[in-house]
């Protein structure tokens, strides 16, 4: 159709008996969502003919025929032949392409008695388009038709290629759903009949004959006693349906651009009493074809498309940088034959060889960035092939040198190296043991390697007794402790760091055997444990010492020099870190939770003391932070407050001033002096900072002047200087 000629054409005009209708029809107000609208017993009225082939149809306003207005409103033409429609808006002069239900029109268009058109040409419509109804439904109905038309042309342009593509994927092998039963699912059942006496048969699902069983229990994991394989005891009066899958399986086929790998889900279903006929599916998931070298090219997967159907759609290849696999077992008929032509230079048939179940995808994705993989699959070292293809950054990190062109440059080991590592099957965390024990010197059985990497253990964590023990003492002494205390190997570790740190704390000999190879690990630690009253707060005690190792001595050193007591109070010394931790915990301050408490102690800066009433020396009372000279920086109680007894303590305070005066040392004057010059600059630098106290009863002051407010310098010595 060709929009001039159809202007040329004579509009159809509107009827006498439309123009009557129309002016006998009584406008009403009709309230709606929007609010109140004008609305007549017909919104419209349409009138059509079919001039050379194009049926062309006009429709009628209502108001504009009351009005007097012959011309029409819209005049949609559709030309049959080439399944093409166009409307002209007379209102807009203008030319659109939308459906009528896209058109603007009078209000309530959508029932039928709103819409007016002579029987004949009802009928003509329904005829001229081949459409189940006829009018304003009839044509509605062609156009919705026409725009599936369309977009399934648009879709096909997209889709033909490629199913182009796809057309040189072969056929399945014909014993492919005898395949997927036997090697693709791979979970097995014995069904057997219960009997109190305890069943002595049972029909195995792969081996597909009765079984001889013992002591069979439902839903428990055994070996069956002729194939050999893992199973699931099923009891026939309690198993209900029996789904065996999901089970992710490959098929690698030649075709005419090199090959291609299909990837399926594979399900074997065991409805309730019928065991031995299961139903064997196997859906296709993923294709991706390569060409003759092994080089991925075209990715599909079978999914809804466009939300319209189920079809092929073409995806990107998997990403080399894609942390995972999709590993399944590949179905080996094909792969001789491809292993001489389209696989001969990749490596991947002595991987499928060698390993229970690969993704053959993402192997040949990572080759070309890994071209090392290729020597790792024909040196059978499918652990390291594993790991390679799962996560390639972190396996080259552990090379030695990736350009090289030998696996023995690669990984920087010898030739004996490598043939213990193909022997054992080694993968990453063999070869560190492997380095690890190059590096002592001290010879470690390979068996205990491979128990070491089963169970997840690194060389790194047994240092905190490697030294004191063989690797096969600590083996034989972990597997020992796991049976005793019924733990897993993981916790065994725990346990006994964590013990031998407390025994340290406690100043037992851990160089003693008797202490480091405890007998009964988990009841030591227990007791251990109690002794500290709180394992948290040695562990906390413990990191601090590592950080701040001289802490302890310094209290101890100022023990005798620094406490004090009368009738009324006492000045007690802390005798080690767990006594300032708990300190801390009890009068809820922030002693112990800041670095710059153990920092001043370790450098002699200032000393934590605690304050405490004679008539009850064990509770906690106040902390003070003193100076060598014995000035107060600090003294707090509940939750950094100070309360109105501070007054009455003070005078204790200086009487302790007076008479520790008298004990104190040239060094200490020292200490005192260099401590006094680091707190004017400390403070200096808070008032600089502005550093304001953020909660509390002196929220919002400033922290130097708080501070500053606490300070009680010693006058004694002062007075005396």
């Amino acid at each position: 159709m060709k929009k001039q000629e159809l202007k040329k054409q004579r509009p159809l005009k509107a009827t006498q008996q439309m123009m009557k209708m129309a002016a006998d029809d009584t406008p009403r107000r009709q309230k709606d969502y929007y609010g109140y609208t004008t609305v007549y017993d017909r919104s419209f009225y349409m009138r059509c003919r079919i001039k050379k082939g194009i049926l062309t149809v006009a429709f009628f306003f209502t108001e504009h025929l009351r009005s007097d207005g012959r011309s029409p409103a819209y005049e949609l033409f559709i030309e049959r032949k080439n399944k093409k429609f166009i409307t002209y808006d007379h209102l807009h002069n203008c030319w659109r392409t939308a459906t009528l239900s896209r058109l603007v029109w009078p209000n309530c268009t959508w029932y039928a008695k709103h819409k007016w058109m002579s029987q004949r040409e009802h009928d003509l419509i329904k005829s001229y388009l081949n459409v189940e109804k006829g009018g304003y439904d009839g044509l509605l109905e062609y156009q919705l038709q026409i725009r599936a038309w369309e977009l399934e042309k648009r879709h096909k342009m997209q889709t033909d290629p490629w199913d182009a593509d796809l057309a040189q994927v072969p056929k399945l092998p014909k014993d492919w759903t005898r395949w997927v039963s036997k090697v693709g699912v791979t979970q097995n059942y014995i069904y057997y009949n219960y009997s109190k006496k305890g069943a002595e048969t049972g029909y195995c699902t792969f081996c597909e004959k009765d079984v001889p069983i013992k002591k069979p229990r439902h839903n428990k994991q055994g070996r069956c006693k002729k194939c050999h394989r893992e199973i699931i005891f099923k009891a026939i009066g309690k198993a209900g349906p029996v789904m065996a899958g999901r089970n992710i399986m490959y098929l690698i086929q030649r075709c005419k651009d090199g090959f291609v790998i299909r990837e399926f889900l594979g399900y074997r279903m065991h409805r309730k009493g019928e065991y031995k006929t299961p139903e064997i599916s196997s859906m296709e998931v993923r294709r991706t074809i390569c060409d003759k070298s092994g080089k991925p090219l075209r990715s599909y997967y079978w999914d809804r498309y466009k939300m319209r159907n189920y079809r092929w759609i073409q995806t990107n290849l998997c990403p080399a940088s894609w942390w995972g696999a999709e590993s399944g077992k590949v179905y080996g008929k094909t792969i001789p034959s491809l292993a001489k032509a389209e696989l001969r230079g990749t490596g991947l048939p002595e991987a499928i060889r060698s390993m229970n179940i690969i993704d053959p995808e993402k192997y040949l994705v990572i080759l070309p960035v890994a071209p090392y993989l290729e020597r790792l699959a024909k040196a059978n070292l499918p652990r390291m092939v594993e790991k390679c293809i799962r996560e390639n950054s972190g396996f080259k990190q552990k090379m030695h040198d990736a350009k090289a062109t030998s696996l023995t440059k690669m990984f920087g080991i010898n030739t004996q190296t490598l043939k213990r590592l193909r022997k054992n099957n080694g993968g990453l965390w063999f070869l560190d043991w492997v380095r690890y024990e190059k590096s002592t010197g001290k010879h470690i059985p390979d068996y205990i390697i491979d128990w070491f990497c089963t169970e997840g253990i690194k060389a790194d964590k047994l240092r905190f007794i490697a030294r004191k023990m063989s690797m096969v003492q600590i083996y034989n002494y972990i597997r020992r402790q796991m049976v005793a205390g019924k733990a897993s190997s993981k916790d065994v570790l725990t346990t006994w760091a964590d013990y031998l740190s407390m025994a340290r704390r406690h100043k037992m000999d851990t160089n003693d055997e008797i202490v480091y190879r405890a007998n009964k690990l988990f009841q030591r630690h227990n007791e251990l444990v109690e002794l500290c009253h709180s394992k948290d707060l040695t562990v906390e005690a413990i990191r601090v010492l590592k950080c701040y190792p001289h802490v302890d001595d310094v209290c101890m050193s100022i023990k005798e020099k620094y406490e004090y007591a009368n009738d009324k109070y006492t000045i007690i010394v802390p005798s080690r870190i767990e006594d300032i931790l708990q300190e801390g915990r009890n009068l809820h301050h922030c002693l112990g939770r800041s670095d710059r408490y153990w920092e001043r102690i370790e450098r002699r800066e200032a000393y934590v003391l605690f304050l405490r009433r004679t008539s009850d020396i064990s509770k906690a009372y106040y902390t003070l932070e003193v100076e060598p000279n014995g000035t107060v920086r600090q003294k707090r109680t509940m939750y950094d407050r100070q309360e109105a007894d501070i007054e009455d303590a003070t005078k204790f305070l200086v009487e302790w001033q007076r008479v520790l005066s008298k004990r104190l040392t040239p060094n200490d004057f020292k200490l005192a002096e260099t401590s006094r010059k680091q707190r004017i600059v400390d403070y200096a630098q808070l008032r600089e900072n502005k550093a304001v106290i953020q909660t509390g009863e002196l929220a919002g002051s400033l922290l130097v002047d708080a501070l500053l407010a606490d300070l009680m310098e010693n006058t004694i010595i002062n007075q005396a200087a």
